[in-house]
């Protein structure tokens, strides 16, 4: 005997899990956008704008910060600077969200640009330019087959188009972006392959929102009718005679009602009015928006720009995950094509890489004037402690505290502070000498062991 298992309901009186049945007709499709309809929607649509704009502007708005000698610190700040990386990453990463791809092309070593970009020769001041291109103007090559190849399964060179000339670039002197992964295997790949724009995914969604917009915004124009009933009306219209005086009649009918507010009918015509309720339009408007920030994987605290409401409201726990997956992105996107960058600039600002210089991630989440006192007092409480118990030693210790204040910006101009002190032979962390003994205030002993009684 034979038996036959099926996984989901069936009905075939009802024809639920049967080939007549409605949802097995059902199939999803992937729609593909062109690069003018994506421009269009992110020049004229203000969700498509907002999507494409607001990750990129919480992942580097607060840029970064280097942790180097101080005039090392300075040397790579002035390089980027003068590069402008913040922006050209931040127009990169803008493409590559709205076209599905970008790169940035290093202009180093420019006198063959389709062998391998040498790092070895880079020399201070040797950079040329740093530029941001869409995936449409940086055409890709053929696929890098080599197993071998770090480049593996991603374009072998780009193509760059000027007014006179075409020119192969090695992929060794692009930094690559891409919107949405597509996920595509090895032999599926083709010379075009990039990624998807973030608005393919989520098109469904913008468009429902914006057209349910317009259909409300349409129906104000339909939100009062009046209704006049009038005999033999069709019989009336069928004549251009008859067209005319019924125009002629209600054009005086409108101007008596809108002199005196009052409309005049005949004995067998009778008036109505019916109005259009929008009780309920508000609460359908933000049920398609909350969809689309759902889409865009955006709090619709962020993306409508609004408090959050109701009893069950977590506006701040929503923006700490979202600010935690946009550190997941910015990890995963930003920083490997960063780090190949950084050795770029580094060569340019002073002709070699520094081994212990390294930066930091500002963080997306900036506290209040409030939640930062908190946070230095508690610092400064827990210092206490350490020095009460004699955890390290103190010189130590007060240099520690002094790089704290600095970096942390409690006292603003603290470090030019101390450095004019260096510049005048005094050496900020030396303990102020003790004072006389016969001063029975211990409080005059500002050094840090103080703390310890």
């Amino acid at each position: 005997m034979k038996f036959t298992f099926l996984d989901s309901l069936t009905n075939l009186v009802a024809q639920l899990g049967t080939s007549k049945a409605k949802l097995s007709n059902d199939k999803f499709i992937f729609r593909e956008i062109t690069a003018e309809q994506l421009w269009a929607m992110y020049r004229g649509d203000w969700l498509s704008r907002k999507i494409v704009d607001i990750p990129v502007s919480d992942m580097l708005r607060e840029w970064r910060e280097w942790q180097a000698e101080p005039a090392l610190i300075e040397a790579i700040e002035a390089s980027e600077e003068r590069w402008q990386v913040q922006e050209t990453l931040s127009q990169a990463s803008l493409y590559a969200r709205l076209f599905g791809g970008s790169a940035i092309v290093i202009g180093a070593d420019t006198s063959n640009p389709e062998k391998p970009l040498n790092p070895l020769s880079i020399s201070q001041g040797s950079l040329k330019y740093l530029t941001a291109f869409a995936q449409q103007d940086l055409p890709a090559g053929d696929i890098d087959r080599d197993p071998y190849s770090p480049n593996f399964g991603k374009p072998a060179f780009y193509q760059l188009s000027t007014p006179t000339s075409s020119v192969n670039i090695h992929w060794s002197r692009v930094l690559r972006f891409v919107g949405n992964s597509r996920l595509d295997t090895n032999a599926s790949r083709s010379v075009t392959t990039w990624g998807d724009s973030v608005l393919a995914s989520a098109y469904d969604a913008i468009h429902h929102a914006a057209l349910s917009q317009q259909g409300i915004a349409d129906l104000i124009h339909e939100a009062k009718v009046d209704v006049i009933q009038i005999p033999d009306l069709n019989t009336v219209v069928a004549e251009e005679a008859g067209q005319k005086k019924l125009f002629e009649r209600f054009s005086v009918a409108n101007m008596l009602k809108s002199n005196n507010n009052m409309l005049l009918l005949g004995d067998k015509e009778t008036w109505n009015r019916k109005q259009t309720s929008f009780a309920s339009m508000p609460e359908l408007i933000d049920r398609f928006l909350s969809i689309v920030a759902g889409a865009a994987d955006i709090p619709a605290t962020r993306l409508l720009s609004q408090s959050p409401g109701g009893l069950n409201a977590t506006g701040n726990s929503d923006i700490r995950n979202y600010y935690d997956s946009l550190a997941g992105k910015r990890r995963d996107s930003i920083e490997p094509q960063l780090k190949i960058l950084d050795r770029i600039l580094w060569l340019d600002a002073v002709g070699r890489i520094p081994k212990d210089a390294y930066y930091e991630w500002r963080p997306m989440w900036q506290m209040t004037e409030t939640e930062k006192a908190a946070i230095a007092y508690q610092k400064a409480q827990t210092t206490g402690i350490y020095v009460m118990n004699n955890i390290m030693p103190e010189e130590a210790l007060r240099a520690g505290v002094q790089n704290q204040l600095i970096e942390d910006g409690t006292y603003p101009g603290l470090e030019a502070a101390i450095a004019d002190l260096q510049s005048k032979g005094i050496d900020p962390l030396e303990p102020p000498a003790e004072e006389d003994p016969a001063n029975d205030n211990p409080k005059t002993d500002r050094s840090l062991s103080y703390y310890r009684h």
